[in-house]
């Protein structure tokens, strides 16, 4: 990971102050400083610092002597290795006890002295569709930095928030976490004006073990709000519409509760896109319009409209912002293969956002008067114990929609297969791949099958590689059809 610094070289002194490090220098390094921030040896450069990361497996210290000889000078590490220096070569090593920690307390430092507002957005699925979708109406009146890709652990989040440009008014912040403290440690270094928790869901089970626990650390995220902050919560959830926050403003969206700040009502869906009506502070306002299809955008464009009132946007660029929306890559991307409509959704899965695939499956199929509906699955991980039970639970719920045709990818995908046999399909319309390694038979078996009118669902956990069986279909279906 590389990021160029938003505003400009710092002195490697004052990166050495403002990170609580000790510096030491065999040249005169007072006026020495580094555009570049990297956390890869082999990007490190003389205008780059490198962050030395030691892990579990790989000690980013064994490489610093490679990175001097390429001509880096900069480093934050936890010691210094004999061979840099006994190497002669120059070098700055600014050490700490733990470099991500002093990198975080750099950037905390960094931002505060920067005066910009920043939203922060964690949950179990759909942050990074929120943190675009917040970015998105944002941006219909300020300049917006938005986190990296998916940019979103203790590490990346900072070094996104590095990489804001004085150009920008706003930072639209994503956080992750598979362990408690973690977003409480980067909510403390983006100090939010506004935090957002999409869900609570059943990814990183796992690790946490009960719904609870992933509630919990989800909370954290209130805990660098700045003073007068807002917490905007999913109000249909129950573990988070009942829960107490003492001295933090709270606003609530929702789809079916009454009582929230924001509910979206009378959701419909055509080809343009979709299409609900906003009921808030005891109005509704008409025709809120998204470019995309599915109950998920819905949920982020909540969000996004709460984050944009507390911004002080205007009704009218709230919805021009909500239009200019586009989906991050691998994430229900719609398109059409040849006479095949595709839904690729292949960056990751979990069992609302399988369902949530499910239901767009069906609004789709309909639109298009009874389309043949085809589904490729792959394993969802990290759900603990209940997996299996999570499994058969989404197999269930796409025979419940009518699906015609299953292809389950994946050791745990078995499962789904299982489920929508329990649920009601025939043994015909379900096939059962259980090395996802396989890729080209799957899409062989897939191609053969599909016809011109048919809807291709893809999903599957990002270790499944589902893209590249999709590749491969199209290749096949192309290839067949010349």
């Amino acid at each position: 990971m590389k990021i160029k610094i938003g505003e400009g070289k710092i002195r490697v002194e004052e990166f050495a102050e403002l990170c609580g490090g000790v510096l030491c220098a065999n040249f005169d390094a007072e006026e020495y400083g580094f555009s570049y921030v990297c956390t890869d040896s082999r990007e490190a450069d003389g205008d780059t610092l490198f962050v030395v990361i030691k892990g579990e497996k790989v000690d980013g210290h064994d490489y610093m002597l490679s990175a001097a000889q390429n001509g880096c000078k900069a480093f934050l590490c936890g010691r210094i290795p004999a061979e840099l220096i006994e190497s002669g070569l120059d070098f700055s090593a600014i050490t700490s006890e733990d470099s991500v920690v002093a990198l975080g307390t750099f950037v905390r430092a960094f931002h505060e002295f920067r005066e910009k507002k920043t939203v922060a957005v964690t949950g179990s699925v759909g942050k990074t569709t929120t943190k675009e979708m917040i970015a998105a109406v944002l941006g219909a009146k300020f300049g917006v930095h938005k986190t990296l890709a998916n940019h979103n652990s203790t590490l990346g989040m900072p070094m996104s928030l590095l990489a804001m440009e004085p150009t920008s008014d706003v930072m639209v912040a994503e956080m992750g976490t598979d362990a408690h403290g973690q977003i409480a440690f980067m909510s403390q270094i983006a100090r939010p004006d506004i935090a957002c928790i999409t869900n609570i869901g059943s990814s990183h089970l796992e690790a946490f073990g009960t719904r609870e626990a992933i509630c919990q650390a989800k909370l954290e995220i209130a805990e660098g709000l700045s003073e007068n902050g807002v917490l905007i919560l999913n109000g249909d959830e129950p573990l988070l519409s009942s829960i107490h926050t003492e001295g933090v403003e709270r606003l609530y969206v929702a789809l079916e509760n009454a009582n929230a700040d924001y509910r979206a009502v009378n959701i419909r869906y055509g080809e343009e896109g979709t299409t609900f009506d906003l009921v808030r502070g005891g109005e509704t306002l008409s025709d809120i319009r998204l470019s995309v299809l599915g109950k998920p955008y819905v949920w982020a464009a909540l969000f996004a409209i709460a984050a944009g009132e507390r911004m002080g946007m205007s009704v009218e660029e709230i919805r021009a912002g909500l239009l200019d929306f586009q989906n991050a890559e691998m994430r229900q991307h719609i398109t059409d293969m040849d006479g095949v409509t595709v839904i690729e959704d292949c960056y990751n899965a979990a069992p609302e956002s399988m369902r949530a695939a499910a239901d767009l499956l069906r609004v789709l199929a309909m639109q298009k008067g009874g389309a043949r509906t085809v589904a490729l699955l792959g394993d969802m991980r990290e759900l603990g114990e209940r997996s299996a039970e999570y499994h058969a639970e989404v197999g269930r719920y796409f025979a419940s929609i009518g699906l015609d045709k299953l292809f389950c990818v994946g050791v745990l995908a078995k499962d789904i297969a299982l489920g929508a046999l329990d649920g009601g399909m025939e043994n015909h319309a379900v096939t059962i791949c259980l090395d996802a390694e396989e890729h080209e038979k799957i899409s062989e078996t897939v191609s053969n099958m599909l016809a011109d009118g048919d809807i291709l669902l893809v999903k599957a956990s990002r270790a499944i590689g589902a893209e590249k069986i999709l590749e491969l279909i199209e290749k096949k279906r192309r290839g067949r059809m010349l």
